[in-house]
C-alpha cells in the first residue's frame, strides 16, 4: 500500500495538484489538516479538520494498512486507547517533521509542504507499507528528493 501523505499547505491547492500528477498511481492520498479547502477542492486527498480549516472535515481518519491500522488527525495529541489500538500515528499542526518509534508503534508528521517550521524547505511524505519491508520516505518538496528514508519493523 502507497500513501503519498502531506499537512498544513493553508490555501494552496496547486501543491496537491502537483504531487497527485507526479504520483498517480498511490492508494491513499492523505492530508493532515489545514488544507483550508474544501473536499472537492483537494480530492483525491482524504483530510482531517485542522484549526484553520473552515470546512468540515472529520477529526479523525482511520483505514486498516498491511501492517496495522493507521490513525490520523491534526493535533500532535493522541490518548492511550489510539495509541495501542494503531500502528501508525499521523499529525499535522507543528509544520515541523517528525518520525517517532516507541516500541512497536509509529508516529509522524509529514512537515509543512509550502510554510515549514523546521530546516527544510518543504517536505512531504511516501509511505510504502507492506506486510515484510515498509519504507517511510520523506520527500523535498521542490526537489522531490528523498531527503530521509526509515525503515518500519
Amino acid at each position: 500500500m502507497k500513501i503519498l501523505l502531506l499537512s498544513d499547505t493553508h490555501r494552496d491547492d496547486q501543491i496537491m495538484f502537483d504531487l497527485k500528477r507526479m504520483y498517480p498511481n498511490m492508494d491513499l492520498y492523505l492530508h493532515a489538516g489545514d488544507s483550508v479547502s474544501d473536499e472537492y477542492s483537494i480530492h483525491p486527498f482524504i483530510s482531517v479538520n485542522g484549526n484553520c480549516d473552515y470546512y468540515p472535515f472529520p477529526e479523525f481518519y482511520r483505514v486498516a494498512t498491511p501492517i496495522g491500522y493507521l490513525l490520523m488527525r491534526h493535533l500532535p495529541y493522541f490518548d492511550d486507547k489510539q495509541v495501542k489500538d494503531n500502528k501508525i500515528l499521523i499529525h499535522g499542526h507543528t509544520h515541523k517533521i517528525k518520525v517517532n518509534f516507541d516500541c512497536d508503534k509509529v508516529f509522524l508528521c509529514p512537515g509543512s509542504p509550502n510554510l515549514p517550521k523546521d530546516e527544510t524547505e518543504g517536505t512531504y511524505m511516501i509511505l510504502d507499507l507492506k506486510e515484510k519491508g515498509s519504507f517511510i520516505y520523506i520527500h523535498d518538496v521542490e526537489t522531490k528528493n528523498i531527503l530521509y528514508t526509515y525503515e518500519i519493523r
